[in-house]
């Protein structure tokens, strides 16, 4: 039971991780234009590569939840991908698009992120 918590804890930070990468990411985005060359070169060495790692490993654990094989490399696509082939009201379509609504979309400068 104890290791079961564990990963579950793991997971979590993970997620937490991922999703604090992602609005670093999407701020980058944002401000891409306007970013002196020191920080356009931390973001792209450093936050870039790290966060679309974090995100793959999270797609992973994503695809295991949703019960799906992974067919993308990042929880974006896998979101995407279930929000369009999912009948309306499944639970898969239904979480998928909670976490598009309330964790990515209203970040992104776009404001569509999945």
């Amino acid at each position: 039971m104890m290791v079961l918590l564990q990963w579950a804890a793991a997971g979590y930070a993970l997620l937490i991780v991922t999703w604090v990468l992602y609005l670093a990411i999407m701020n980058i985005a944002a401000h891409r234009h306007a970013l002196h060359p020191f920080a356009r070169f931390n973001a792209y060495l450093v936050v870039l590569p790290i966060g679309y790692l974090a995100d793959a490993a999270l797609n992973l654990i994503a695809c295991s939840i949703f019960l799906r094989r992974p067919r993308d490399w990042l929880l974006t696509g896998t979101l995407q991908r279930i929000r369009n082939t999912e009948p309306p009201g499944s639970w898969r379509e239904g979480l998928a698009a909670w976490i598009c609504t309330h964790l990515l979309n209203q970040f992104d400068p776009k404001g569509t992120h999945c």
